[in-house]
C-alpha cells in the first residue's frame, strides 16, 4: 500500500547478512530508481506500470510501495535526479571556463547538448515525458534554473549592460532554443554533427549577448 503522508512506516531495524533494515531499504529504492530511469527513458511513463518497474528491479510490489506512492512519484524523483546531474555538469563547465562571454556560453551549451545527445533516455525524461506524468511543473522549474544560469553568466560579464527584464527574456530564449534544437537533432530532423550544432547555437546565443550589451534589445521600442 502507499506510504502514509508523513513518510515510510518505521520498522524495527534488523540485520540480515550484516546489513540493517534501513540500508536494505535504501538499496531497494536505488534499484527502483535505476529501473525507472531505464523504462521511463525507453518506453515512457504511460507504458510503464508498477509491475514493470518491479520486474526490471527484481523486486515485488510491496517493496515499491515502501518507497513510492506510484509511478508518478517515482518519475518525478528520477526526473529531479537527471536534471540535478545535468545542471551540475553545465554549471561546472561554465565555472571552469576562465574567459567570459562567448567561451562561457560555448562551455555551457556544449555540455548541455552533448549530455542529452549522449543518452536519449535523459532527453526523453527531461523533455518528452513530464506531460505524460503530469509533471510539467517540474520541467518548467528545471528550465527556469537553466535560464537563471544563462542570465547569471550574462550579468557577470557586464553587470550593468542591460535591464534585468531584458536579460531574463534573453536567458529564456536561449534555453528554449537549446530545448528545440536538441529535440530536433535526436528525432533526426537536424543532421548537423554535434560539434557544428554547438557552434551554431553558441553563435546565436553570443549574437544575442552582444546585442544585449550594445543596448540594441531595448532601443527603438516606441
Amino acid at each position: 500500500m502507499p506510504e502514509p503522508a508523513d513518510g515510510p512506516r518505521r520498522r524495527p531495524s534488523r540485520r540480515y547478512g550484516g546489513i540493517d533494515a534501513e540500508a536494505r531499504m535504501a538499496a531497494r529504492r536505488e534499484q527502483l530508481l535505476r529501473a525507472g530511469f531505464e523504462l521511463f527513458g525507453t518506453r515512457g511513463v504511460l507504458s510503464t506500470g508498477v509491475k514493470d518497474i518491479c520486474r526490471a528491479a527484481g523486486l515485488t510490489d510491496r517493496y515499491f510501495y515502501e518507497s513510492f506512492a506510484g509511478t508518478r512519484e517515482l518519475f518525478v524523483t528520477v526526473f529531479d535526479a537527471v536534471v540535478a546531474e545535468l545542471f551540475e555538469a553545465v554549471a561546472a563547465a561554465v565555472a571552469a571556463e576562465p574567459a567570459a562571454g562567448d567561451r562561457k556560453l560555448r562551455a555551457g551549451i556544449g555540455t548541455f547538448l552533448e549530455a542529452l545527445a549522449a543518452d536519449r533516455r535523459k532527453l526523453r525524461i527531461v523533455f518528452a515525458e513530464p506531460a505524460s506524468a503530469q509533471a510539467e511543473g517540474h520541467m518548467r522549474e528545471s528550465l527556469r534554473r537553466f535560464a537563471a544560469l544563462v542570465a547569471e553568466t550574462a550579468r557577470r560579464a557586464r553587470p550593468d549592460a542591460a535591464p534585468a527584464a531584458t536579460v531574463e527574456v534573453y536567458s529564456h530564449a536561449v534555453v528554449g532554443m537549446l530545448q528545440q534544437v536538441i529535440t530536433e537533432k535526436q528525432e533526426g530532423h537536424l543532421t548537423l554533427p554535434m560539434t557544428d550544432l554547438v557552434e551554431h547555437c553558441t553563435a546565436l546565443a553570443a549574437a544575442g549577448l552582444r546585442a544585449l550589451y550594445a543596448g540594441e534589445m531595448t532601443e527603438n521600442r516606441d
